[in-house]
């Protein structure tokens, strides 16, 4: 980092541990002077207890809404280099934070379960997300004929030709559309090559097999994303049955953006909400593990029905 750079990361009026850990290089100036900010809003002068708040800031800036006070000392790292001077890590921390106002009461703005801090607002769309899967997950599907499911596993993932062969190039795939058919929720993951689009295809082909009605969308979380998944999608079906192909037909895909109807002027808003739910059956989103906490949150608890 250049001298400049690091100038611009020290908060000039920092001072005890939160003035220690900005210089060395552990919390930037914005981590420090928002967890100060906190702490002047809601009464707490105690700085372990801001550090901690300055420390569950920056994890979040950095791609995780969950701070372990347990492991901080040990998995904290700065972002360019390595630290600056030796650290003296908070006694008691946890307790200390148990006491706060900044985590005490529904308007906290911090959230602490054990060891474990959230932002107030990560948190409650954590556990948003988490209750809508646990919610989803416990109605399995009763809308499926499984003869006629078994036959389309059968004819778009045959098994091996010969009866004495040991392998089954197909034996993940079929298995894999069938824990989806059978699920209201499902992930399918696997490296590059290992034939994800291709198992979706088939996995729709079967859905639309018995449910020709049911309303199909294709999304990812940006623009390359989507036009990548709707190609995909477009040349694994090249190599499905006649009849797979035209119960297919063209599926586009767009961003999910786009697809909740992003309002202007707004980061969080859509057109589509708990009062207008998106008009699907089914939702294939490509990429999920780039889709914010927001964005996953606003599309589970908003905008997707759940399954009476």
């Amino acid at each position: 980092m250049s001298a400049v750079a690091r100038d611009a990361a020290l908060a000039l009026r920092a001072s005890g541990l939160l003035g220690a850990f900005n210089t060395a290089g552990l919390l930037t100036a914005a981590d420090v002077h928002i967890a100060t900010r906190l702490g002047g809003l809601c009464g707490e002068p105690d700085e372990a207890v801001l550090l901690a708040a300055a420390l569950a800031v920056r994890s979040t800036r950095l791609g995780s809404v969950v701070l372990d006070l347990d492991t901080a000392a040990a998995t904290a790292a700065p972002e360019e280099g390595e630290l600056a001077g030796p650290l003296e890590w908070p006694e008691d921390w946890v307790a200390r934070c148990a006491a706060s106002p900044l985590v005490r009461g529904e308007s906290a703005p911090l959230r602490l379960v054990g060891s474990r801090m959230w932002l107030a607002k990560y948190f409650a769309q954590e556990t948003e997300v988490a209750r809508e899967l646990r919610a989803r997950t416990a109605v399995l599907p009763d809308d499926l004929d499984l003869e006629v499911l078994a036959a389309g596993l059968a004819r778009l993932f045959p098994p091996a030709a010969h009866p004495h062969a040991t392998t089954d190039p197909n034996a993940d795939q079929r298995a894999a559309a069938a824990v989806c058919a059978l699920s209201r929720v499902a992930v399918l993951a696997g490296g590059p090559g290992t034939g994800k689009t291709t198992t979706v295809s088939r996995l729709l082909a079967l859905l639309l097999e018995q449910h020709p009605e049911w309303r199909v969308a294709l999304a990812a979380p940006t623009g390359k994303a989507a036009a990548r998944l709707e190609e995909a999608v477009r040349t694994s079906t090249t190599t499905l049955p006649e009849e797979d192909r035209v119960r297919l037909g063209s599926l586009p895909a767009v961003t999910l953006h786009r697809l909740l109807g992003w309002l202007p002027g707004s980061s969080t808003r859509f057109r589509h909400d708990r009062t207008n739910r998106l008009p699907l059956d089914v939702l294939v989103v490509d990429e999920a593990s780039m889709v914010s906490l927001t964005l996953t949150a606003r599309l589970l608890g908003r905008c997707v029905r759940r399954p009476a």
